[in-house]
């Protein structure tokens, strides 16, 4: 009887445990699995946008990202010669908030940096910076390359859209004044001048044909006539 009364109580204290083991299973405290969530984005310091560097030694700061599962994240940083990332002259892995590069003086640069954490799950790239290095005495800065705002590079337009406005920004160190020559025509090897020295940074174009890939550029000029190229950027409709 003594055996009986025993393996009832052992039982019952065995399916208390498991029950108070299941519930601590069943969740993670309403916060849900963040384990492929993708770090933050990292904010870029210095250089700055715009910015006129006084050196070609330059020291690259940005802030820390973070991930929500408290893991740790590397960081990818990128400069590059132009805004397209096609022409870089650094691409390093680094576990730092910061890196001292030596560059060519007198040239345009831009700049972005990623995290990846520890499960390869990259971030978004920061915003890119342009910035210029330490100056050549007497010298004139060609204008930084415009950066593409609308539409969105190999975006689809809507059907039955025909006309649609281009719009893009761009800038000059030296605080010049500066105007746009308009490239636009759907063979993307002989583009068609559509506006010249316009000082607006959009343009109109109209859209005669469907199932079609346009595409379209612009030069940035000073009025000291330097000037810069941007890439072909295009668009479906």
């Amino acid at each position: 009887m003594k055996k009986i009364l025993y393996k009832l109580v052992l039982i019952a204290f065995l399916g208390t445990s498991c029950s108070s083991g299941g519930g601590d299973d069943s969740g993670d405290g309403g916060g849900g699995d963040t384990s492929n969530s993708k770090p933050t984005t990292p904010a870029l310091v210095f250089p700055s946008q715009n910015q006129l560097c006084t050196t070609n030694v330059l020291n690259f700061e940005w802030q820390a990202s973070t991930n929500s599962d408290g893991s740790s994240v590397i960081y990818i940083l990128e400069i590059s010669k132009d805004n397209q990332f096609n022409n870089k002259v650094v691409d390093e892995v680094l576990t730092s908030l910061s890196k001292i590069i030596t560059l060519e003086k007198g040239f345009a640069y831009y700049w972005r940096v990623k995290a990846r954490s520890t499960r390869n799950i990259e971030s978004d790239y920061s915003p890119t910076a342009q910035f210029y290095t330490e100056e050549v005495p007497n010298s004139n800065h060609l204008p930084f390359a415009p950066a593409l705002q609308s539409p969105f590079l190999g975006q689809y337009l809507e059907t039955g859209t025909t006309t649609v406005n281009l719009e893009w920004t761009a800038s000059d160190v030296d605080g010049d004044p500066v105007t746009f020559d308009v490239y636009f025509g759907k063979d993307k090897d002989a583009l068609s001048l559509v506006s010249e020295d316009t000082s607006a940074n959009t343009f109109e174009v109209n859209l005669d044909t469907v199932d079609t890939t346009y595409y379209w550029k612009i030069v940035v000029k000073d009025d000291k006539g330097a000037s810069v190229t941007g890439p072909i950027w295009y668009f479906n409709l």
